[in-house]
């Protein structure tokens, strides 16, 4: 039955716009709700078009205009009704059907509900947004199921045959793989059987632990989860279902969802599934997710080895980030403080997918199992990250009083046994602490199933790596914590010229000095200290699809300070303020807390100069700020701006000391130059520090700038406390100086002194 929200019919016609029928463009009515009672998040009501009634029931109602993602409303998560857009203020919104309307029902630039008719809140010259999905090798699955159901047969995926070239990256080479169809194996095959849990997802033969863990920790996230694996009731064997043979998934890369189709003949052995596979015998979800991802990579042989955070960015879309625990431990091993369980818990709670992993330091400590149960070069899936009060005290604490939380993690072995066997195991006496309804709530049970709770002590002396991938919240109608989201798509690129040529933007990493400003550069206004900044770097993956996988660039960011006026390119490497990891991978990741307030310039990069690639680069902040491509390298000038710059100048104002008593006043300064002025940030005292750089261009060998010292003033006009006259010579050198500063434009009586640093070049691209 159709869903519509009855309230938000309501404030559409408020605003001006009507519910129409793309079809006949006639109006559609939303009569008052019918008595009826609905389920929580929901009104009841009647949809007409004309005379006729289109459908009863009961439609979703969120009271709150949330923002919609991925067909989740973020305010109330209810799932499907809604476009990848705001509830609706101002915008077109399309309505979801619900299965059973008509005859036929798709989508198409719309949701269709029988033959032709999609309904539509529409404004004029409302136009609704593009989706960014992408068909892999152009496969449309509408179509391709279409053409079965008429034909009568079931799909065969030509694009990744059911053959041993699908299986192997070695040409020709045989086996004893049969491929089989779910129902071929059992004789009641679903996709899902009582939703989707960790055990659902168990790893084969194949060494791919780091896709499968990214798969279990995605039951955890059914937003994530319904992206996935799109309309899964509508994909599910069921008699109102037509099967065909053939699914879709999604997967997340470079910034748009790819949409894979495959069919559903599965390797097996023996009658067997020989890959990733569910406990539940007639569930296959998990089976036919890791075929389209494989499809994805060329082959199954290509899922061999792999990172955790391309596998858990894949499946999500989000941003993903490696931490190595003994580098973020460094001054607290133990982690006493719980400083990485505080980030953990934080993630996972919000909504994460998180996997953590033991890393193996020779090629023989591969899948090498510990005395404790735990594997070295494996993948695990985090499932619940918790402190524990227990309400059964033990002995020691009851006679001394002590009331100490337990930490904890739980975990999951994707190969479905091999579990921690020390404190906190399934059988240890840790849970005679721990009462029968704790154990309830945390969903304990003593099962060789790959699932196990561990201590976080132990969890830290163990585990080497942990990766997290969220999702930011970017809703503007949110209560929680939100950020702002830019997103740019570049390249690295030679541009056809030599390494280190004004248009190369191909420069390397800081260790190459000489081109490392050739990189594309982002200038932005850090507004003050309590800022955050999160800077997440992928590059494009150069094989999809291909058997033969071509090696990432190495990539990382620089963000260093620039001059608090910089408008052009900078051509000579400044301070790094903070450097990310240099990775061989698809992401890096960098988060910056507490920077202070000033012009800054974020630099991405490849590891050496004249490498090749295309990358997106996604910033969020909890503030607004503008982030803009440093492009040009230097202004024109002069009467109209007709004349090209001959010099560059940069002054850096490190601070001044004031004779008299500034204590208690805010003072900034102010440099001037042919009428434009830059002010520099409010500081109380004798001696100020401002360590500000301004940088100039001119066409002139001598040029003079007014600095002038002022007092902040809340209630009345600020006062001028000092001023001074700076002259620069073009004489490609850096002087430090110290100037008077002067009561007034007579300059006699002198009331303090400025350190200044003056550098001059004669050529407008030296700076």
């Amino acid at each position: 039955m159709l869903l519509v929200q009855f309230v938000l019919f309501s404030i559409f016609i408020q605003i001006s716009q009507s519910l129409v029928c793309h079809s006949c463009d006639s109006f559609l009515s939303c009569n008052e709700p019918f008595p009826q009672e609905c389920p929580p998040h929901s009104k009841c009501y009647t949809l007409s078009h004309g005379p006729k009634v289109l459908a009863k029931g009961c439609a979703h109602s969120c009271d709150s205009l949330g923002e919609v993602r991925g067909g989740y409303c973020v305010t109330c998560h209810h799932k499907n009704f809604c476009n990848e857009i705001a509830h609706g203020i101002g915008q077109g919104v399309v309505i979801r059907e619900s299965p059973g309307i008509g005859q036929g029902v798709g989508y198409d630039n719309g949701y269709h509900i029988g033959r032709g008719v999609t309904l539509i809140f529409k404004k004029k010259n409302a136009k609704m947004p593009k989706s960014k999905l992408r068909r892999f090798g152009d496969q449309n699955y509408e179509k391709l199921k279409k053409t079965c159901v008429v034909k009568s047969h079931l799909f065969v995926d030509t694009l990744f045959p059911p053959t041993n070239e699908s299986l192997f990256l070695e040409e020709g080479r045989s086996s004893d793989i049969v491929w089989k169809r779910p129902a071929e194996l059992h004789d009641d095959p679903h996709l899902f059987v009582e939703g989707a849990s960790a055990n659902d997802v168990t790893q084969g033969i194949l060494g791919n632990c780091w896709f499968v863990s990214a798969c279990s920790a995605l039951t955890h996230n059914q937003l994530f989860l319904d992206r996935v694996i799109p309309d899964a009731e509508e994909q599910e064997w069921s008699a109102q279902n037509k099967y065909c043979g053939i699914f879709r998934f999604r997967f997340w890369r470079f910034g748009e969802w790819v949409e894979v189709v495959i069919d559903d003949l599965l390797p097996t052995r023996e009658g067997k599934l020989l890959f990733a596979r569910s406990k539940t015998p007639n569930e296959f979800w998990s089976a036919l997710l890791e075929k389209a991802f494989a499809k994805l990579y060329g082959c199954y042989e290509n899922l061999v080895g792999g990172h955790l955070a391309d596998a858990l960015q894949d499946v999500s879309g989000g941003v993903a980030e490696t931490l190595h625990v003994n580098k973020f431990l460094k001054d607290d091993p133990k982690d006493k403080q719980l400083k990485l369980f505080t980030n953990v818990k934080t993630a996972f709670d919000g909504g994460a997918l998180v996997v953590a992993a033991i890393a193996a330091r020779t090629k023989d400590e591969i899948e090498q199992t510990l005395d404790c149960g735990l594997v070295k070069g494996h993948a695990y899936a985090v499932s619940a990250v918790l402190s524990l009060d227990l309400e059964n005290k033990s002995l020691t604490s009851f006679l001394t009083g002590s009331h100490q939380p337990q930490y904890l993690i739980r975990l999951q072995n994707p190969w479905g046994e091999k579990e921690w066997n020390g404190a906190w195991s399934d059988n240890s006496s840790e849970w005679l602490n721990v009462s029968d309804k704790q154990k309830k709530e945390m969903g304990m049970s003593v099962e060789e199933d790959g699932d196990f709770w561990m201590p976080w002590e132990s969890f830290v002396q163990y585990f080497t790596d942990i990766s997290l991938c969220q999702l930011f919240n970017t809703s503007a109608f949110s209560t929680q914590p939100r950020y702002k989201e830019r997103v740019i798509f570049s390249e690295w690129s030679s541009n056809g010229k030599k390494s280190g040529a004004p248009d190369d933007r191909a420069g390397g990493c800081l260790n190459f000095q000489a081109t490392f400003c050739n990189n594309p550069q982002y200038a932005f206004d850090c507004p003050g200290e309590s800022s955050t900044f999160i800077f997440a770097l992928t590059q494009a993956d150069p094989s999809e699809g291909l058997k033969k996988r071509e090696p990432f660039v190495t990539i990382g960011m620089h963000v260093m300070r620039i001059e608090s006026n910089r408008k052009h390119r900078v051509h000579q490497a400044m301070t790094p303020i903070a450097t990310s990891e240099y990775a061989s991978g698809r992401s890096v990741y960098m988060h910056l807390d507490g920077l202070p307030k000033g012009r800054y310039m974020l630099t991405p990069t490849t590891f050496a100069p004249k490498e090749i690639a295309r990358f997106m680069l996604r910033i969020y902040s909890d503030r607004n700020v503008q982030f803009e491509e440093l492009i040009k390298h230097a202004p024109k000038v002069g009467f109209m701006n007709c004349k090209a710059a001959h010099s560059v100048t940069r002054i850096t104002l490190h601070g001044v000391t004031m004779n008299s008593s500034e204590a208690d006043r805010s003072i900034y300064a102010i440099l001037s130059d042919s009428g434009k002025s830059y002010r520099t940030k409010n500081l109380s005292g004798d001696k100020i520090v401002w360590n500000e750089q301004f940088v100039f261009h001119k066409a002139k060998n001598r040029q003079e700038y007014k600095l002038t010292i002022w007092e902040d003033r809340t209630l009345a006009k600020d006062r001028q406390l000092a001023q001074t006259t700076i002259v620069a010579l073009i004489d490609n050198e850096s002087r430090d100086t110290e100037v008077n500063l002067y009561k007034d434009s007579n300059e006699q009586i002198v009331i303090g002194t400025a350190k200044i640093t003056v550098s001059a070049f004669d050529d407008p691209m030296y700076l």
